[in-house]
């Protein structure tokens, strides 16, 4: 069942030191963590501590106000962001019981690619509908942040890294269409018009979801899906120095065709640079992050992808 609280009121202030994340648990800022704590990290001179709540408390819907834990991003009626202090971050999701959790794709990187710059997870949990994820925080600004201060050389540098990093995910591979659990992949743009996901499929049931008898050269279905992040947006990348320091927001991960790679950069918005920043092209990452794609051998069908996507919508 969803909760009837907005997801923006996830979190709670119930004491000068004490927050309550979901019903559930409870985030206490003390001078010393306590062995029974869930989670512990250190935040200049004190801690923050998560454990769970002695019993479960409804949410109330009048949080106070905090400078400790603040919500510093809403994503609509389906995430919101907090930072509590200056080392971490509550990343709160509506969540369905058959998707992947963001804390799952990341350790599953961790381990399978571990030279992929990712957030150090510090607790993850479901609470009804909504899945909790606690982050330390990286060092860095956002590359839409930095893109203006940087060189020429240093945007292609970056560029470079990024497509590095597809390169490496793209050699784990998958007999599916799937998340890294074997669950629905979460891209609304390769889901049906009225879903935001997409149900595991096999290479023969791609090859008849993709086919467009009048649509041609359809893309080739090949038989290894390829592991991919499709929302390297210039917000999901986090630069220091200059240099790649992470890549965040893994929640849409998983494994997909191939022509996914470049095809994602060639149509999507959402990877423009966002707010604009003057003087430059919004466009201007996702267009040379899919020429260097191209470049990679990642075969683009974006004239297709529209055609394919107007007739999946009727």
């Amino acid at each position: 069942m969803s909760s009837p609280i907005p997801i923006n009121k996830s979190v709670v202030q119930i004491s000068h030191s004490t927050w309550r994340l979901g019903c559930t648990v409870v985030c206490d800022r003390i001078a010393e963590p306590f062995d029974t704590c869930a989670a512990a990290w250190k935040d200049g001179e004190y801690w923050y501590t998560l454990r769970l709540a002695a019993s479960e408390q409804p949410i109330d819907l009048a949080p106070v106000s905090s400078q400790e834990v603040r919500l510093i991003h809403e994503g609509g009626t389906l995430s919101a962001v907090w930072a509590i202090g200056n080392n971490a971050f509550c990343k709160v999701h509506h969540c369905s019981s058959d998707t992947t959790s963001e804390s799952e794709t990341i350790k599953f990187i961790q381990k399978k690619a571990p030279q992929v710059p990712v957030p150090e997870v510090v607790y993850s949990w479901v609470d009804g509908d909504r899945s909790f994820l606690v982050l330390k925080r990286v060092p860095g600004i956002t590359l839409r942040d930095a893109w203006g201060t940087m060189s020429a050389t240093q945007q292609d540098y970056i560029l470079d890294e990024i497509v590095h990093v597809c390169d490496i995910l793209a050699s784990i591979t998958s007999d599916r269409l799937q998340n890294v659990c074997g669950g629905p992949v979460l891209e609304p743009y390769l889901a049906h018009s009225e879903r935001d996901s997409l149900e595991p499929l096999d290479v023969c049931e791609s090859k008849i979801y993709f086919f467009r008898e009048d649509l041609h050269p359809n893309p080739e279905i090949e038989k290894r899906f390829h592991l991919y992040h499709p929302d390297l947006g210039p917000g999901n990348i986090l630069v220091y120095n200059q240099k790649l320091s992470a890549i965040i927001d893994w929640e849409c991960a998983g494994f997909y065709p191939r022509f996914w790679i470049s095809t994602k950069p060639s149509v999507s918005p959402g990877l423009n640079f966002y707010p604009p920043i003057p003087g430059v092209d919004e466009i201007e990452w996702r267009k040379r992050l899919r020429i260097k794609l191209e470049e990679r051998g990642y075969p683009r069908f974006a004239e297709w992808f529209m055609e394919w996507r107007r007739s999946k919508s009727r």
